[in-house]
């Protein structure tokens, strides 16, 4: 297609749609590597909000896990400001119907909850600071030709050698890429988050341990409670989660305990729906564009870590506009090479998800703990999969043994026997 599809060369430049950590790390390492090799490339970034306002709701949690310190400082000689943290997750606790299990395990580095609009006011900052020019407006449409890109918006338009989709999952920014390129955005589940407001007392009682939930209820695949400074933040995902759905779990018996007596029978005021992807987009690159973060879907399968993801995937397209190229060959060979971190473990995540939603649809899952309560090894398991610690891929090969199979084969004989005397009793 192009005319000159090589490694961005001195005096051009990269429109990134979208300022989130995506958008912001593939920024910062494309000056930086600018810098490095004695170019000059030019950095234009789109985003609408200004994120220092506080004004949008993110659908993200706000929980920065490991490694997430070293890749800021190794690729971007970035320190996470000590001032962003309101407060540190020291555990995890998984729930079912019928039981609870702390979960215990060895994470190397610290998991903080923070803010999650000051955290991406930090990283565009950062961006803006090593060079790149910040556009507070939304892009609204685009022109790929052979010559370069041209990014319309509401206000200024840009032409680029190559434009970065790093909007997430903005459905707007989303069809601007759909209209003009194969781009197709990522299978994905619907999310719904609420706040709630138990107090000080209340939010020290519980502790600093995010409560993670799989329940056998329709419409669910799983549900969290995570403590933040002065709130607790609550989730739920699936295909077809609603208002309903997240009533249905507040009034759960296992989410009960982790609400504030005052609050437990009534409607959260405020609701906000999002979603998130589980399988990378279609045609994500292409001659002169790229998608990062999550509107590449390429994020861990199942547990997202997606802010770590985006900061890596951002830092990915970079290197390879500077040094391989920005035609899809380019893409496909070197950017999507180093994106095997997150796609060689697509098909573990998609088995460990079959094997959970199973699990919590035939009742299964107070089985599955009580066989972590006896076995560190799965345990271990457990632990990683809910911190995700490790890849699925490590997990399944650390785990996997005669000794758990024959657990499972007694626990699910034990299951079978009781699902049947019930039904013998009705």
């Amino acid at each position: 297609m192009g005319l000159d599809l090589k490694p961005l060369k001195d005096g051009d430049t990269v429109c990134v749609v979208g300022g989130g950590p995506g958008g912001a790390s593939c920024a910062i390492a494309l000056k930086r590597l600018a810098d490095e090799q004695g170019r000059d490339v030019r950095v234009a970034i789109f985003e609408q909000k200004k994120f220092e306002e506080n004004r949008q709701f993110n659908q993200c949690i706000g929980v920065l896990s490991p490694p997430l310190e070293e890749i800021l400082a190794n690729n971007f000689g970035l320190e996470l400001p000590r001032e962003l943290i309101v407060k540190e997750i020291k555990g995890y606790r998984l729930h079912s119907d019928g039981m609870s299990l702390d979960l215990a395990g060895h994470e190397s580095g610290k998991t903080y909850a923070v803010h999650r609009s000051h955290f991406d006011a930090f990283m565009l900052a950062q961006a803006e600071k090593a060079g790149a020019t910040v556009i507070h407006n939304r892009a609204t449409g685009m022109e790929i030709s052979p010559e370069d890109v041209l990014v319309y918006s509401e206000g200024e338009n840009v032409r680029a050698s190559a434009v970065v989709g790093a909007f997430g999952m903005d459905e707007g920014a989303c069809k601007v890429f759909e209209w003009s390129t194969p781009y197709r955005q990522p299978d994905f589940l619907n999310t719904i988050i609420t706040r709630l407001y138990p107090g000080e007392e209340f939010l020290r009682e519980i502790g600093p341990t995010i409560q993670a939930f799989l329940l056998s209820f329709q419409g669910l695949e799983f549900g969290a409670v995570t403590p933040k400074l002065d709130h607790l933040s609550i989730n739920i995902a699936g295909r077809r989660v609603s208002a309903r759905v997240m009533l249905e779990f507040l009034r759960s018996e296992p989410v009960q305990r982790f609400l504030p007596p005052h609050q437990r029978r009534e409607n959260p005021l405020h609701y906000f729906k999002g979603k998130f992807p589980i399988a990378p987009a279609r045609n994500l690159c292409g001659d002169r564009y790229v998608m990062v973060g999550d509107a590449a879907g390429l994020i861990r399968p199942f547990k997202g870590k997606g802010i770590n993801s985006a900061c890596l995937t951002g830092l990915f397209a970079a290197r390879c506009m500077m040094n391989a190229g920005v035609s899809r060959r380019a893409f496909e060979r070197v950017y999507l090479k180093d994106c095997r971190v997150f796609t060689d473990d697509l098909v573990y995540g998609r088995v460990l998800r079959a094997l959970t939603n199973l699990s919590t649809r035939f009742k299964f899952m107070d089985h599955i703990l009580k066989i972590a309560e006896k076995d560190p090894v799965f345990m271990d398991c457990l632990f990683n999969c809910v911190s995700a610690h490790k890849t699925y891929k490590e997990i399944f090969r650390e785990t996997a043994s005669l000794s758990l199979g024959l657990s499972f084969a007694r626990e699910f004989f034990n299951h079978f026997i009781s699902r049947q005397g019930m039904k013998a009793g009705a």
